[in-house]
């Protein structure tokens, strides 16, 4: 079966639904905003502020989202499916949220507070952008009115609150280029549009609020962090196998280098947001496929898997060939090295598309422990990768490290912890290759 015949058929398998429902279309068009927005006004940014204090945002932005990771306690999915499925309780279910993310961000704050000041004592400008930066992990807990929303099918208020001080933020970065600010007022920035998102989604509540006052209750309050725990620990080790270079490179190379790291991984991800956006379309088809034909599920994810190694390798293709090009258009002569960075750091889109799909297998077989191991051996990649890689090639080892973690995660694990997946993933790959064979299988 060829390609357009499999999205054809695809499509056709929700006669009576549009692909995408109305929330999809919302979080969609979210994402295509900012994305759109993002790549030229952080270019514009990093034109501006150089290699070097580009590098010092990165890094500080990247060192608050460690924390954050913490702040966030893993809780989201977990209040999301409780609100959905106790809306008489939901008062009480967010307000224990909203006061255990209150504490988190607390102890997160404190943490990082400590980490600067034992590890940046030399570097005042660096510590100060941080901690400016880390005063948005305040501000988030206001993202908990979020969870209402999404429980409730109503992204689209998140979207709008989000999406309006994402634009406006965005008007005022390109204020602050034109008036000549520095970089404090950049980082301060970061922290404004927590702010105005926060007031934004407040705004929203208002007019789509819970039956009565938010509450603190200590049994939800154990319930939700017994659960969110291995979450916690896997979105923790997410981070360090996406992010880790980061620190290497600020360690062995400083922050210019961290800088042109950042400007050709920025390239890189924005393609991240196709298969997370075809995922959440083919999500629903697999879980009835599970259901009401064994064999159709399985012949599905071959579909699906085949279709994010081609579409990965051809795009990430492309950025190879590009790559030069696109960073002197976007960035500048300052950036001649985050072209390299683009064409390695590029291939991990092929890790990213198998990993999101892989996220669909996981839920529907039950094996949800499966995300640590994953997460974990990813996370060890990258710690042992970077430490041999970055010190002698830089910012193309540091990308190098991303992707051969990435691809652990999303693949190589699975030969260990999930076989069957392994499988699936590898056969997909000669899927459209050998169509005869699945079409008699079919």
């Amino acid at each position: 079966m060829n390609l357009k015949k499999t999205i054809t058929q695809t499509l056709r398998e929700r006669p009576n639904l549009s692909l995408f429902g109305e929330n999809s279309f919302w979080l969609i068009g979210d994402k295509l905003i900012k994305l759109l927005v993002a790549v030229f006004v952080s270019a514009w940014v990093a034109r501006y502020l150089g290699p070097e204090q580009f590098g010092i945002l990165a890094y500080a932005t990247t060192f608050v989202a460690m924390f954050q990771a913490f702040s966030l306690l893993g809780l989201d999915n977990i209040v999301v499916r409780d609100v959905a499925s106790n809306p008489d309780k939901a008062s009480n279910i967010l307000g224990t949220a909203l006061r255990l993310r209150l504490g988190g961000s607390a102890i997160a704050y404190s943490a990082l507070l400590l980490t600067l000041l034992l590890t940046t004592k030399n570097e005042p400008t660096l510590l100060a952008v941080t901690l400016t930066i880390g005063l948005c992990l305040f501000f988030q807990v206001t993202d908990v009115i979020d969870l209402w929303f999404q429980a409730n099918s109503q992204n689209r208020r998140t979207v709008i609150a989000k999406t309006s001080s994402y634009l406006l933020i965005a008007s005022f970065k390109i204020g602050l280029i034109l008036s000549g600010a520095t970089l404090f007022y950049f980082a301060a920035a970061q922290v404004l549009e927590t702010v105005f998102s926060a007031i934004a989604l407040c705004v929203s509540y208002l007019y789509f609020k819970t039956k009565s006052n938010w509450t603190w209750d200590w049994d939800i309050a154990k319930r939700i962090l017994q659960q969110s725990w291995p979450i916690l620990i896997s979105g923790l080790s997410i981070l360090i196998y996406m992010r880790i270079s980061v620190f290497y490179l600020q360690s062995f190379s400083g922050t210019a280098a961290v800088g042109v790291y950042a400007a050709g991984t920025s390239l890189s991800e924005v393609w991240y947001f196709i298969p997370t956006m075809l995922a959440a379309s083919a999500a629903p088809i697999i879980a009835r496929k599970r259901l009401d034909d064994k064999a159709g599920y399985t012949l599905t994810f071959k579909k699906l898997f085949a279709l994010m190694w081609y579409f990965s390798l051809f795009i990430a293709s492309i950025n190879v060939v590009l790559s030069s090009f696109l960073i002197n258009l976007l960035y500048g002569d300052d950036y001649q090295r985050s072209s390299a960075v683009l064409a390695t750091h590029a291939f991990s889109l092929i890790a990213v598309s198998l990993g999101v799909f892989q996220s669909i297998w996981i839920v529907n077989e039950g094996r949800t422990r499966l995300s640590l191991y994953q997460a974990l051996t990813g996370a060890a990649v990258a710690v042992i990768l970077g430490f041999f890689l970055i010190p002698q090639y830089g910012v193309i080892g540091a990308a190098a490290t991303t992707v051969c973690a990435q691809f652990a995660q999303a693949f190589f694990a699975n030969a260990v912890f999930a076989p069957a997946l392994f499988r699936l993933q590898i056969t997909s790959l000669w899927f459209f290759i050998d169509r005869s064979k699945h079409n008699t299988n079919a």
